[in-house]
């Protein structure tokens, strides 16, 4: 199966917000706290789950989580309804396409390669034309190493 190739970024730090209330702008209200404190985000994933609740993961870089718990730390009308993880020493590791979209096998090929070999994905999000996984620094090798045994490049 041929991919266009392999992306990755590492030194990051993944922020998992559950117990965010599943409403309209309840995203936007977190992303905005980032945004307003020019704080980038390298990964973005939401969903849905029972009972009107959502999760939130948001991938940034590690150098800035002094200020992420600073400014998580000021706004405690917000910080009292919310669960929040955070995950250190993870990495993104993705293929892109092109036309994933017309590929479904894609996908479950990437996940099932990696899970295959133990490999935890941690988070994942995808696009027309990627698919973005989060994993620990440490299986980031070998997950590469997986990834170029199932997968040709174009």
């Amino acid at each position: 199966m041929k991919i266009g190739g392999i992306v990755e970024q590492c030194n990051l730090v993944l922020y998992v917000f559950s117990s965010l209330s599943d409403r309209p702008g309840a995203a936007g209200e977190i992303l905005t706290l980032f945004a307003e404190n020019n704080i980038s985000l390298e990964y973005i994933a939401e969903m849905t789950c029972k009972d009107d609740i959502a999760i939130l993961s948001l991938g940034v870089d590690a150098e800035k989580t002094d200020k992420i718990s600073k400014i998580l730390s000021e706004i405690p009308e917000i910080m009292q309804s919310l669960s929040v993880v955070k995950i250190e020493y993870v990495c993104l590791l993705g293929i892109y396409g092109p036309h994933f979209r017309e590929r479904p096998s894609i996908a479950a090929k990437f996940c099932t390669s990696l899970g295959k070999e133990g490999i935890n994905i941690l988070s994942i999000s995808s696009s027309i034309s990627t698919i973005s996984c989060i994993i620990s620094t440490r299986e980031l090798e070998k997950a590469k190493k997986i990834i170029q045994n199932n997968f040709e490049w174009s």
